[in-house]
């Protein structure tokens, strides 16, 4: 640094003639070669203008539009044969089915509002964990513990769940309903389900539920 200082330093400073012959010298430069500048010139009308800003504005919205943000949902094949669901975002419920299906798990999926849920008998249950309202305490108890439903999907971390295909049998489907927790450390809550091989699953019926 010490060097490019002591170098510049050196430099004698120009003398008003000096400066007026080689401002001569460039104009008469510019005035002998008009042609060249002509053909260098490039001239940006009012609509290029704005076709350029358009370009630009795609180039840098293009990423966004084809998923370079945070995907609303992430399924996941593990090797242990699991199925891992991320949940960012509660929005795409048959982008989900669809990815669950080709996963090899047939499902019904719902998001619904705060405060909500499905009315019920939207189908037969594959176990009377549906449904199970009219259950005593005791018998819930018990039957947790045989309930396939219970054991089928699970929530492992605060926007994922764990499906295990081992528990659904040929023709079920995995009911999973999603509900807006209003709570960034437990966005939503689950509720999951499997219905009996043949029985259609109706559309979900938002209803008001104060659980």
């Amino acid at each position: 640094m010490n060097a490019l200082t002591g170098m510049w330093q050196n430099v004698p400073a120009a003398s008003r003639d000096d400066l007026a012959g080689a401002r001569r010298r460039l104009l008469d430069g510019m005035q002998a070669r008009p042609a060249l500048t002509t053909s260098r010139r490039r001239v940006v009308t009012a609509p290029r203008l704005l076709v350029a800003a358009g370009v630009a504005a795609a180039a840098v919205t293009a990423p966004l539009v084809a998923g370079g943000g945070t995907p609303a949902y992430a399924v996941t094949e593990n090797p242990d044969g699991t199925i891992t669901v991320a949940l960012n975002e509660m929005r795409d419920p048959e982008g989900l089915r669809a990815d669950l299906l080709a996963a090899g798990v047939t499902a019904d999926v719902s998001f619904l509002a705060p405060h909500t849920r499905c009315a019920d008998s939207r189908f037969e249950g594959a176990d009377p964990s549906y449904g199970s309202r009219g259950h005593t305490e005791a018998q819930l108890r018990k039957g947790v513990e045989q309930w396939r439903s219970f054991a089928v999907a699970r929530v492992v971390d605060v926007r994922e769940i764990r499906i295990r295909p081992e528990f659904i049998r040929p023709g079920e489907t995995l009911v999973l309903e999603f509900r807006d927790n209003q709570d960034a450390r437990r966005p939503w809550r689950l509720g999951a389900w499997l219905a009996k091989a043949g029985s259609p699953v109706k559309p979900c019926t938002p209803v008001a539920d104060a659980g």
